[in-house]
């Protein structure tokens, strides 16, 4: 049976919080004990512990980084998302430095999550990292 609407929606508010204040320790503190996360990129990391000891030191050189969310579906206790990485700064033309990805998320009750995948295209990520990196020698 499905944990109520407000509920998830409450708890994955709280997710994007703790990622807006780059607070990563706090995002680990709403995975379960035995939460799993799926990085197709870096691998699958079981249990709150292994998770946190793998996405703190991750996203701590991410300073000033955004994660806008474009859309969300929430379809019982799952959470799928469209988000953007926006890196600080912009190109010449004004457009942001930024990918796209999906993640789709399994609400287990109390405020956690027992699950996260991220899916996103690796090669863009790396386009558009050596981009920025480019015009920030540059600058």
């Amino acid at each position: 049976m499905p944990h109520p609407r407000d509920e998830v929606e409450s708890a994955f508010r709280r997710t994007r919080e703790a990622q807006d204040r780059d607070d990563w320790n706090a995002y680990c503190d709403l995975l379960t004990e035995d939460a799993v996360y799926v990085e197709h990129h870096f691998g699958t990391y079981r249990g709150r512990e292994a998770i946190r000891a793998w996405l703190v030191p991750v996203m701590k050189p991410l300073v000033g980084w955004t994660y806008p969310t474009e859309w969300c579906v929430i379809e019982g206790d799952r959470v799928v998302f469209l988000w953007k990485n926006r890196m600080p700064g912009r190109r010449a033309d004004g457009s942001h430095y930024e990918f796209s990805g999906i993640t789709t998320m399994l609400y287990a009750g109390n405020g956690l999550f027992s699950y996260q995948e991220d899916v996103y295209n690796f090669d863009e990520t790396r386009r558009v990292l050596a981009a920025w990196a480019a015009e920030r020698q540059q600058s």
